[in-house]
């Protein structure tokens, strides 16, 4: 193993040293943060790309070290063991000292490394992993096996991360560890194995934003080191055909690898919990990506389903595309040199595979997700004396369960956003990814669709159900809480806090609604809808003709106004806008985050919901204007707070102050969502433009009074569109070409001044031609 006296700790260089200019590239204000709630949710790969091409050796002064993302510099780094030690952990935050401490495999360096991996390595042979296929096959299939019922009456609903992707590795795992299956006839081993997999979700708790466990995962980790003690006395007093079994009859050199006493501390035990948590949690990332790139590529897929020969080549591209440790550590044994920057001796250096594996220079088009890419390296698996140990079989597990379910899925939809697995900072897994598949439910057009690798434009389709109005209670003066469920009980949609639906009733308008019940009840959808006398009619009906039992149609859920990881939340509500923020409040306290709610209203009566609100005490305050007069918005946003978002909700006035204190805010600071249209003035352009739909082949005149949207469908093109007036972002079309003029509610200033989408219902053209990708 390394010694420790042989390296000093690298203090961190002030800004102030050349060394430390050079490393942060100043000008480009790159902000890598893997500790950022929100890192893997918003736009890694962007952030990779800049530092590949503006930073390849980045300095992080608030954490005090390098990265490396460019291909050919990771990989190197990652074979030169001598000069990039691991002796310091390949973690980044307090894992490399609470869950894989000094002394575990994935802390060695040479000799000893390569002596622990001796004991276990031969048993991960891709020979010796070959011979697990049938039982690795007879586990995906007793998993998949009810799925095919859910979908023969119509549309099913799975959830492939919490019904494939993480009980697929457990099950396996436990296998191989000889540890209780999930039809084990014993109550108590069953509740064992339990035990175990509840203990390894809780181990993953971190404290938002920080390198540090919560003491929930101390006590989870705790829990699972002395059930692997336990697990490794019991086979040294009775022994089985099991892998932990072989540990305890090996040796090295003629030295028991397992000593009299284990401790913690004990080379076996850091190797058992390496084995365990790699061997589950990136066999489930994997799968999951597999699944979700397949939804979003149906190309991609209508490939793997005309000639299944593929599907080895598709478990590496996307391993290649999104690996799920997206990042290792090491730490420089001698000064390093590299792209102009040097290294001291002592530095920690953070190796970012998830980036090098998408560097142009190595790979043609590398953000593309394609299983025909010819054959090349990829560092999806690391490479080096820390190359993964268990890659045959995440391999041969992941084919499998492509095999046994594709068949059964067929051409399957996301059923709505995937909900991301709150993990250590390296990882890149999902908790939930919920899908539909079966007889189609859903009404197809065309439509851009956006998601964390790629954007295309392409025939799909939005959920569209009927449902019945199980529950309709009135909750304040003119306001109605409506609680939908689907006609035939089947679950519905995923969603996440501020998504909306369309409510469909006949004879009267399509209006959007906020989603405001609990986003983990998948069996209805519950809606705040206020009586609005100078509307279009919907909400009208809804409270006077709408009564329980009725049917209604749902379209959607869609979400433009997402609820952003941060460690502080300003919540702004004004009457009505209490709705897409009572789930967000509940999302930020689940998440520990700070935050506080100042919800205004006309009246006491007329404000919604104030009963749920009330058990939160003094973090909610609530404003009548009839007892304390208009919110003081200056108060609350004349100073800006660090860390802190801000989410306002309501009527345009209200909106419009907001924005307008929040300037002086760091930009992305201000999160808002409008029910109706922001006030427009007169457009950029005046005259007719031309639109080009770069699919169709087809080029349309849109003249003044017509909107973009009602000569695409009149050409015979298929959009999806509901509001008709910029609010709920249904028909956003990608932007190939020209310069709109946005007119809508929905995207921000920044996402506005992108010009790659605008919404047709309401947007038009700056210049005479605009290319749209439909």
């Amino acid at each position: 193993m390394g010694d420790r006296r042989v390296f000093k700790r690298f203090k961190s260089p002030t800004v102030e040293t050349p060394m430390a200019q050079t490393a942060t590239a100043p000008a480009t204000e790159i902000d890598y943060n893997p500790f950022a709630p929100d890192f893997y949710t918003s736009d890694p790969f962007g952030t990779y790309r800049r530092m590949r091409d503006e930073a390849p050796v980045y300095w992080s002064e608030r954490w005090g070290w390098y990265a490396l993302t460019r291909f050919d510099d990771v990989r190197a780094a990652a074979l030169d063991a001598d000069t990039f030690r691991s002796f310091e952990g390949m973690d980044i935050d307090d894992s490399r000292l609470e869950q894989v401490p000094p002394g575990s495999i994935g802390s060695m360096d040479n000799p000893r490394h390569d002596q622990v991996r001796s004991v276990v390595q031969p048993y991960f042979l891709p020979r010796r992993i070959a011979g697990l296929e049938d039982g690795v096959r007879a586990v995906v299939r007793d998993l998949v096996g009810s799925w095919r019922d859910r979908g023969a009456g119509g549309r099913g609903r799975v959830d492939i991360a919490q019904e494939l992707a993480w009980p697929m590795p457990f099950d396996v795992f436990f296998h191989l560890m000889g540890l209780p299956s999930r039809h084990d006839q014993d109550p108590l081993e069953r509740a064992r194995r339990d035990q175990l997999e509840h203990w390894t979700h809780e181990l993953k708790d971190r404290v938002p934003g920080t390198p540090h466990l919560t003491e929930v995962a101390r006590a989870a980790t705790a829990g699972v080191q002395q059930f692997f003690i336990d697990l490794l006395d019991e086979r040294r007093r009775c022994g089985r055909d099991d892998l932990v079994t072989e540990f305890v009859n090996a040796d090295i050199d003629g030295v028991p690898f397992v000593g009299e006493r284990v401790t913690t501390e004990s080379e076996v035990s850091g190797l058992m919990m390496i084995l365990f948590l790699g061997g589950v949690e990136s066999t489930a990332g994997l799968t999951g990506t597999l699944f979700e790139l397949l939804a979003e590529n149906p190309d991609q897929r209508a490939l793997l389903q005309a000639d299944p020969s593929l599907i080895p080549a598709a478990v590496e591209e996307a391993m290649r595309l999104i690996t799920p440790l997206q990042l290792t550590a090491r730490t420089t044994s001698r000064e390093v040199t590299l792209h102009g920057v040097t290294m001291p001796a002592g530095s920690r250096v953070v190796l970012i595979p998830g980036a090098a594996n998408r560097d142009e220079r190595q790979f043609p088009d590398p953000d593309t997700f394609d299983i025909t890419r010819p054959r090349g390296r990829h560092l999806g698996f690391g490479e080096g004396v820390h190359g993964c140990l268990g890659a045959p079989l995440a391999r041969l597990e992941a084919r499998i369960a492509l095999e046994e379910a594709l068949p059964v899925l067929g051409d399957y939809d996301l059923a709505g956003p995937p909900t991301f697995y709150p993990s250590s900072p390296n990882m890149y897994v999902w908790k939930n990814l919920p899908v539909t598949f079966g007889a189609p439910a859903r009404r197809p057009h065309v439509e851009a669709v956006h998601h964390r690798t790629t954007t295309v434009t392409l025939a799909t389709a939005e959920f569209e159900a009927e449902a019945r109005v199980a529950a309709k209670e009135e909750v304040a003066d003119g306001v109605v809480a409506l609680t939908l469920r689907e006609a035939g009980g089947r679950p519905l949609p995923a969603w996440e806090p501020g998504a909306h639906v369309d409510l469909v009733l006949d004879g009267v308008p399509t209006r959007q609604y906020s989603l405001c019940g609990g986003a983990a009840d998948h069996s209805e959808y519950r809606l705040g809808i206020l009586r609005d006398a100078d509307g279009r009619g919907s909400s009208r009906f809804v409270h006077d003709r709408l009564a329980v039992g009725d049917p209604v149609r749902v379209r959607g859920p869609r979400n433009n106004f997402p609820l952003v990881g941060s460690p502080r939340y300003l919540f702004i509500a004004g009457g009505i806008g209490i709705t897409p923020v009572l789930p967000m409040i509940r999302a930020a306290e689940a998440a520990g985050a700070d935050w506080r709610l100042v919800y205004g209203g006309r009246q006491r009566a007329s404000m919604a919901f104030l009963d749920e609100l009330a058990p939160y005490g003094d973090r909610v305050s609530v404003r009548p204007q009839d007892e304390t007069g208009l919110l003081d918005l200056d108060g609350l946003l004349g100073t800006p707070e660090p860390d802190t978002l801000v989410y306002c909700c309501g009527p345009e006035p209200l909106l419009a102050a907001v924005e307008q204190r929040c300037t002086g805010w760091p930009r992305g600071a201000l999160h808002v969502e409008r029910f109706a249209p922001r006030p427009q003035g007169e457009p950029a352009r005046a005259e007719a433009f031309e639109v080009v739909l770069e699919q169709s082949g087809l080029t349309l005149t849109v003249p003044p009074d017509r909107s973009i949207l009602s000569v695409v469908e009149e050409a015979g093109v298929g959009v999806l569109s509901s509001c008709a007036e910029g609010t709920c972002g249904t028909c956003e079309t990608a932007v190939l070409d020209g310069v709109p003029d946005h007119r809508d509610s929905v995207l921000s200033d920044e996402e506005r001044k992108a010009d790659d989408c605008m919404m047709i219902c309401v947007s038009r053209a700056r210049g005479d031609r605009l290319v749209l990708d439909l």
